[in-house]
């Protein structure tokens, strides 16, 4: 009825639809009905999931499908901050898709219902604008949408007018009359237009627009004809009792209640009574079912805050690998810079000593710069003889083949097997000086 729950109000109401176009479909359907019927935070975690799967694929309808769910599960808890994180990612793909129409009425759909909701707790004129200007843009994109769209993204156009008819009533102050009527017109009209639902479903946005209209008349002062009105919505609800017995549970409390007020007002007050009682026994019944979902919503929010913290966790601890893994790469590389350091302070050493030690080398090689030498010696790839060092160090002196033998003491074709064995132990792009 008028003032059932703020998801009936602002729009996420979602039908499952009948199409199975694909697997995509098929899949998003599935975990709907998980849910409804199973695990409400089991099915959230599964829907970032499917979400994260859809845009990857680069099926943005689907991926605003997901998070337009997991929207109205955050709505029926009240969960306002969530609803916001999940509207910054929708935000991006409605800007970065602009001719997406499913996107974008995803999107000003859930935009709405957040600003809803935000209205129940203060009266700023500029959170009710935002919320009928992202309401107006849901129904601009809406209507620019074919029966297939709606079917593929489970959308039932008539809850959308009637929300908007709603809203028109609860946030302003008198209700905006034509408003109301304009858009519970294009409900009824749309209800009557969509081939898609079940009967029962039709049936139960009937009784949502009958019970409008049942106020409206009662509004300008029309008391037999809205009493008359709310009586058709009572066998309406008698009609679809087998089939959604909790919703019809809470509707009758709400015609019920429509009596009382009605009845009081012209002074009947035996009629508001016996009204007033049978609201009073519907009461019982419904606190009971509202007291067992109460409890599920708030095991429902527990758990998806558990999947939310260990989904960050998770994340975390991948970061934390990253991180880990930085911090071990820069070790690696620091500890290789350092045995590298200490290497090169070793060839210099050796060079140094090779220089001392040898009185004709020495001589020989006197003007041949250690941090050269030693920048040749360290390049090699495999670990260089005493021998082959004075070799290197002869040959970057300038020296020639002739000059080397005769300062090593051997002839010029051991020289030319030394120069073969040294370039053996560098790397073929490195020059050497010889």
């Amino acid at each position: 009825m008028r003032r059932v729950v703020t998801a009936a109000v602002v729009g996420l109401i979602l039908v499952s639809c009948v199409g199975k176009e694909d697997n995509l479909v098929l899949e998003r359907d599935q975990i709907h009905e998980l849910a409804i019927k199973e695990s409400p935070e089991k099915a959230h975690a599964l829907f970032q999931e499917f979400a994260d799967k859809c845009h990857a694929r680069g099926d943005y309808e689907m991926e605003s499908c997901a998070l337009y769910e997991m929207a109205t599960n955050y709505l029926d808890q009240r969960d306002t901050l969530g609803m916001r994180r999940l509207l910054d990612r929708m935000k991006r793909l409605a800007q970065d898709h602009p001719d997406n129409l499913g996107a974008c009425y995803s999107y000003y759909s859930v935009l709405g219902a957040y600003y809803a909701a935000l209205c129940e707790t203060d009266t700023l004129a500029t959170t009710r604008q935002a919320m009928f200007g992202a309401l107006r843009s849901a129904i601009d994109y809406q209507e620019q949408m074919t029966w297939d769209d709606y079917r593929r993204q489970a959308i039932v156009p008539a809850w959308n007018y009637y929300n908007m008819a709603v809203c028109y009533d609860l946030y302003c102050n008198p209700p905006l009359r034509d408003s109301i009527v304009k858009y519970l017109d294009l409900a009824d009209k749309s209800n009557r237009a969509n081939t898609e639902n079940q009967h029962f479903q039709h049936q139960q946005i009937d009784v949502s627009i009958r019970d409008e209209k049942a106020w409206l008349l009662y509004y300008d002062g029309k008391t037999e004809e809205a009493l008359a009105e709310m009586n058709a919505v009572l066998s309406l609800i008698d009609s679809v009792e087998l089939v959604s017995p909790n919703t019809v549970i809470t509707e009758r409390g709400e015609a019920y209640g429509f009596f009382v007020e009605v009845y009081s007002s012209i002074g009947n007050y035996e009629k508001a009574l016996e009204y007033a009682t049978l609201k009073a026994q519907n009461d019982q019944v419904r606190f009971g079912v509202q007291r067992n979902a109460a409890v599920r919503e708030v095991e429902a929010k527990y758990n998806v805050a558990k999947v939310e913290t260990r989904l960050a966790r998770v994340r975390g601890w991948a970061a934390s690998l990253g991180i880990l893994s930085l911090l071990l790469i820069a070790l690696s590389l620091y500890y290789r810079l350092l045995i590298r350091s200490k290497e090169e302070g070793r060839y210099t050493a050796a060079v140094e000593a090779l220089v001392e030690t040898d009185a004709d080398i020495r001589t020989l090689t006197e003007n041949v710069s250690s941090e050269k030498a030693a920048q040749v010696i360290s390049s090699a790839q495999k670990p260089l003889s005493a021998v082959e060092r004075k070799y290197i160090l002869l040959f970057m002196s300038g020296k020639s083949t002739e000059e080397v033998a005769e300062a090593m003491h051997v002839a010029p074709a051991s020289v030319y097997t030394m120069k073969y064995r040294i370039k053996k132990k560098y790397p073929d792009s490195l020059p050497l000086p010889f």
